[in-house]
């Protein structure tokens, strides 16, 4: 792994827990120090890791380089401008399944699916078959997908979520609430990759907000 010592402009990890440095799950965790000669501070987070270091011949960190990587971190989760309670706002999405907010940020969102293809949890799929030209093989092969897509929650009859606002209200609840239901965690990560790579510039962050002054109006509730 590899910690992050400078954030992006739409970065709001650190408020949700999941960055700027990484906390578990990994052999060996890189942390670039900026301070004077730019190197690296590995940390050991498993017993794969301690081998591979030993084997490396990697030399015990001085504290002055320990304490500056934590300050590295401590300054990049600081820059943040964005940020995003975690547990607030899975309560307030709950709530706000009848929210207004939803038909305000449908009528910017394109439905184009870029936030879910730059999103780094999204793991929708769907089917597809392929016939040989001669009719003599077939395969079928799972695709990646987004719920943004009229057809991904087609059913006979028709879709489940006809409305941009209804698939827009999908995606942002699984992210911020039904996962960390699931899971244990949101899933979402913080990185600001959906606000970046958005053409229509919705922001996540403000769409938690735009449901939170929607409730304190007094909008919001059971669809």
């Amino acid at each position: 792994a590899a910690s992050c010592v400078e954030p992006g402009g739409t970065c709001f990890c650190a408020s949700l827990g999941t960055g700027p440095g990484a906390r578990e799950g990994f052999d060996l965790c890189l942390t670039e120090i900026l301070e004077g000669e730019r190197r690296f501070l590995v940390e050991v987070g498993s017993e794969a890791g301690d081998a591979l270091a030993r084997e490396m011949g990697l030399p015990r960190a001085p504290a002055a380089d320990r304490v500056a990587a934590a300050a590295a971190l401590g300054r990049c989760a600081g820059a943040q401008a964005r940020r995003l309670d975690p547990e607030a706002a899975a309560a307030l999405v709950g709530r706000s399944l009848g929210s207004p907010a939803w038909e305000a940020v449908a009528r910017r969102c394109l439905s184009c699916g870029a936030c879910t293809l730059s999103c780094p949890t999204c793991f929708c799929s769907t089917t597809g078959d392929q016939l040989s030209l001669d009719g003599g093989a077939c395969g079928r092969t799972a695709c990646w997908d987004s719920c943004f897509a009229l057809g991904h929650s087609y059913v006979h009859g028709g879709p489940v979520r006809a409305t941009l606002a209804a698939r827009h209200r999908q995606w942002v609840a699984h992210k911020l609430a039904w996962q960390r239901e699931q899971h244990g965690a949101p899933g979402c990560t913080g990185c600001g990759r959906c606000i970046t790579w958005c053409p229509a510039g919705i922001d996540l962050t403000e769409t938690v907000a735009a449901l939170r002054q929607a409730e304190a109006a007094g909008a919001g509730g059971r669809p």
